[in-house]
């Protein structure tokens, strides 16, 4: 925004007449207003998460051995010598999703993945918090397999299937957001796995969605991540993540 504003306030330094300057705030404007509505969050999320299936049944689990969670991101703190931490809503769905599918799968191992990302603010591994909220929900603390080294969905991709064939395990199902899930089969499948996918719900199913058209701090955090996983696929692309290594 510091940009987009800098950017308005020089053209119109240099072109104080044009309308140019005048209607390029205009659309910035509106399109601001746009992406903080549910409409608008739901344009931008739906190509990322249509197609995205949730797994309702064990014969779509397709015999998978264990369940990989994907941290979604946490608030960790440290005060003295004590530290703690709560996970994102976008985790805690997350996680319920990966308890709802242990269910129904029943498989016997959960691998929790997420480190520290940001390691001048956060103070705890995102696995630490998907295990306590798993243990807390139910599954065995002895089931439950901590990967917490990864920073970002590429070394996660890397760091867990590195778990996986260490115990023979080549059939999982992944558990991740709407958003993030077609970018995580990406990298997985380049890593050499074909997960089942199960995405978890974009917000707790007892509450309502957000009028359309009224701007809204949730359809705000969709948007935001919907433009995130736009840029981070043209990274990954760049990079080379999304391709197998034997392509």
């Amino acid at each position: 925004m510091v940009v987009v504003l800098a950017i308005a306030a020089l053209w119109l330094w240099r072109r104080p007449v044009s309308k140019g300057p005048r209607l390029y705030v205009a659309v910035i404007t509106l399109g601001y207003w746009l992406v903080t509505t549910s409409l608008g969050a739901y344009v931008l999320a739906t190509p990322l998460s249509h197609g995205m299936p949730r797994l309702t049944s064990r014969d779509q689990a397709r015999d998978a051995q264990a369940i990989v969670v994907l941290g979604g991101g946490a608030f960790t703190v440290r005060v003295g010598a004590e530290s703690g931490g709560v996970l994102t809503a976008s985790s805690l769905l997350r996680a319920l999703e990966a308890k709802r599918v242990i269910e129904i799968v029943g498989a016997p191992i959960v691998i929790a993945s997420g480190g520290i990302p940001r390691p001048d603010r956060d103070v705890r591994p995102e696995s630490e918090m998907l295990r306590d909220m798993l243990v807390k929900l139910g599954v065995a603390p002895s089931a439950i397999i901590e990967e917490s080294q990864s920073t970002t969905t590429y070394t996660q991709a890397q760091a867990v299937t590195a778990l996986l064939r260490e115990r023979h395990i080549d059939r999982i199902v992944l558990v991740t957001s709407q958003t993030h899930m077609r970018r995580s089969l990406a990298v997985f499948r380049a890593a050499g796995f074909d997960p089942v996918p199960s995405v978890a719900p974009l917000r707790s199913e007892q509450s309502m969605p957000p009028p359309p058209l009224l701007p809204n701090v949730e359809s705000l955090g969709l948007s935001d991540d919907a433009v995130y996983e736009y840029a981070a696929f043209v990274y990954y692309w760049a990079r080379g993540y999304l391709r197998s290594s034997s392509q």
